[in-house]
């Protein structure tokens, strides 16, 4: 990857069309910054009818199964040393009545615009990444899991549906994020979203 950060390298000459408050939320590069945060007042929505899915979900440390809106949210993402390829994050959600969670996990970069993020016990999502009007869209294709060198593919509508994320620039350091996974026959079944603040960076 060179001098690139992950997103970079992943949507090649797509990343210049990015407003730079969203270059500064992934504008991270070992030697350089390598740490930053965004602080964010969130809600978080889905029908009562996927919690046995979601709680599978969570048992593998993916996604949020907190409910409602007002949740204080906190999303810390770094690079470290021997993994040029890759980009952690920690997101730690706190409700109104002090019930906490924090879904961790670590994108990979793979090819072309693709990369995969990982969440427990191998399990995995691939996304497909792009620029539309000066958004930066994630599209789910397909979930995995990965035992060793093997990969088994498990299709999106297996699990809640085909996850689409957008980053929409607001100001000069905010930036609204909206993530939305829909299924073929059962709708909309998982929603969060909220106005995200850059925060002073740091470097390791």
């Amino acid at each position: 990857m060179g001098n690139s950060s992950l997103l970079q390298n992943t949507l090649g000459d797509d990343w210049h069309k990015l407003p730079l408050v969203i270059q500064a939320h992934y504008q991270l590069q070992q030697g350089q910054q390598t740490h930053n945060s965004v602080a964010s007042i969130m809600r978080v929505n889905y029908p009562f009818f996927v919690r046995p899915m979601l709680f599978i979900t969570r048992l593998m440390g993916g996604l949020i199964d907190l409910k409602g809106g007002n949740m204080n949210a906190r999303v810390e993402k770094w690079v470290a040393d021997g993994t040029p390829n890759t980009l952690f994050w920690k997101r730690i959600i706190q409700a109104p009545d002090g019930k906490r969670t924090v879904f961790a996990s670590r994108m990979e970069y793979q090819q072309g615009n693709e990369l995969i993020e990982y969440v427990g016990g191998g399990f995995g999502l691939r996304l497909k990444l792009s620029v539309e009007n000066n958004k930066l869209v994630y599209r789910s294709n397909g979930h995995l899991w990965q035992i060793g060198k093997l990969r088994i593919p498990i299709p999106d509508v297996l699990f809640l549906g085909h996850a689409t994320i957008t980053e929409t620039a607001i100001s000069e350091n905010q930036f609204e994020l909206d993530f939305r996974i829909n299924h073929p026959l059962l709708g909309e079944t998982y929603h969060y979203g909220g106005e995200f603040q850059l925060q002073k960076p740091c470097v390791a």
